[in-house]
């Protein structure tokens, strides 16, 4: 919440409850001098209250370089803004590795980063980057958030960056940002796979990476939401440092967050500069389209139905170019669910059935023959659905059922927990509640461990029209 600027009565209660007024007294005739500097900035006072409590004559004039420094002479931004001021006299105060790592970070808006992506950018090992930040956080020039990351604010990023160009040189800093963007590119792509290891849309992970890197898939998923703002940065980041390949490979990544936990508002940037880079550099390619659908997804769960509309048709006319047979199904499959979502019962199921048929002429085979099996039950699912729309319920159930059964055998736990979901919604239509909740609680305990929160909202819901016998 921005407050400022203080007054300087404001100004010097507030350094008498930061020092002490032993303290305050003792700088009574150089206080002016650090009051005009600290502009009334909250922060900046912050910042100065510590070089109070140094013993000794005081003066406002900033501390002398120390050699890992720029030399002085050089460009400053201490006249315009009390919060730069304050961040370049902590920062001349800072040891040259703790100096070197808040420059480098600085580079880019990264809106809380952790110990481990601080140490892929500055070339250290996670336990030093992790007592480097402590030692920013400790000088102000970081701020803790609340779930044990770090984060500048703008002011102070602003100093850091300007600082890094001037003592990195455009080599430096380029390289440093390099190695951000990989080091979010190799985190999601690891996640995203461990999420979500059955589906096609989703890229491979790195050779090495470790087959344990995540206890869950629900682990996984949270890894990704957790990281989510920092990986619609990377993808702005090499957008505009030009590489293409890794923008649309973090999209990709993205894909588990949006089937499973939502986030869509949120996603919606990168996945728009996703289908950009898509059109300008590989237009009419599997990846165009796989990008078009995801985009369609999120669009069709904000209800911005004509957008999502127009983008289900890129996917099916860059799957078509492509001659990708399973994508193409996929995305006449994605153009029945936002039918479904508009409640346009009869166009989502002849959208299903057209996709079935599409997927009846990849043969055994063919390339993505193994995934048909899989593709024809999610078909399954979104048939029952329809029929459930259409008040057919009793076809509905069969359908679902079918479903339930594939996903069952294969050991799919979120596309079975899915079907769980469905099914109970034709036992409530039904107006048969007894036998929805158990199915709602058996589908709310899977989701809950992957992580899938939107769906676990959505089976709370439903389990309120439920009576539960045991509260009787």
């Amino acid at each position: 919440m921005p407050v400022g600027p203080l007054s300087d009565r404001d100004a010097a209660r507030l350094l008498t409850k930061i020092v002490g007024k032993e303290v305050m007294r003792s700088a009574r005739a150089t206080l002016p001098a650090v009051l005009e500097r600290c502009g009334g900035s909250p922060y900046a006072l912050r910042a100065a209250a510590p070089r109070l409590l140094v013993p000794g004559p005081l003066t406002a004039t900033p501390p002398s370089p120390l050699p890992h420094h720029e030399p002085t002479g050089g460009p400053t931004m201490r006249d315009s803004d009390p919060m730069r001021t304050a961040a370049e006299d902590a920062y001349r105060l800072l040891r040259p590795d703790a100096a070197r790592l808040y420059r480098l970070m600085g580079l880019r808006p990264w809106p809380a980063f952790d110990a481990e992506a601080a140490a892929r950018v500055a070339g250290i090992d996670v336990d030093t980057a992790g007592e480097l930040l402590g030692v920013l956080a400790d000088a102000l020039l970081l701020e803790h958030t609340d779930n044990g990351r770090y984060r500048y604010r703008p002011s102070v990023r602003a100093h850091a960056e300007e600082t890094a160009y001037r003592q990195e040189g455009i080599g430096g800093c380029s390289a440093a940002t390099t190695r951000a963007v990989d080091h979010y590119l190799r985190l999601s792509v690891t996640a995203a796979r461990a999420a979500l290891p059955e589906s096609w849309r989703v890229p491979d992970a790195p050779a090495d990476s470790p087959a344990d890197a995540y206890a869950g898939r629900g682990d996984a998923v949270a890894r990704l939401a957790v990281e989510l703002p920092n990986l619609v940065e990377a993808v702005s980041t090499a957008e505009e440092f030009g590489k293409p390949d890794t923008v649309l490979t973090l999209c990709r990544a993205l894909w588990p967050l949006q089937l499973k936990a939502g986030h869509h508002e949120a996603l919606l940037p990168a996945l728009r500069t996703g289908t950009a880079v898509a059109d300008d550099q590989v237009p009419g390619s599997r990846a165009s389209g796989a990008l078009h659908a995801q985009l369609a997804h999120s669009l069709g769960e904000l209800q911005l139905w004509d957008e999502a509309g127009a983008q289900v048709a890129a996917a099916a006319r860059d799957e078509r170019e492509a001659g990708h047979t399973r994508g193409l199904a996929s995305a006449i499959e994605f153009l029945g669910l936002l039918r479904l979502r508009q409640w346009r019962f009869q166009d989502a199921y002849d959208c299903f059935e057209e996709a079935a048929a599409v997927l009846g002429g990849i043969g055994p085979e063919d390339e993505g023959a193994a995934d048909v099996p899989r593709a024809r039950a999610l078909l399954e699912r979104h048939r029952g659905r329809a029929l459930r729309g259409l008040g057919r319920l009793d076809e509905a159930r069969t359908h679902i059922e079918r479903a339930l059964a594939a996903f069952r055998a294969a050991g799919e736990a979120y596309n079975t927990a899915r079907a769980l979901t469905d099914l109970s919604e034709v036992l409530l239509a039904r107006e048969e509640p007894g036998a929805a909740l158990p199915l709602i609680d058996e589908a709310i305990r899977i989701l809950s461990e992957e992580n899938a929160d939107q769906h676990v909202e959505h089976l709370r819901r439903l389990r309120e029209r439920c009576s539960d016998p045991r509260e009787e």
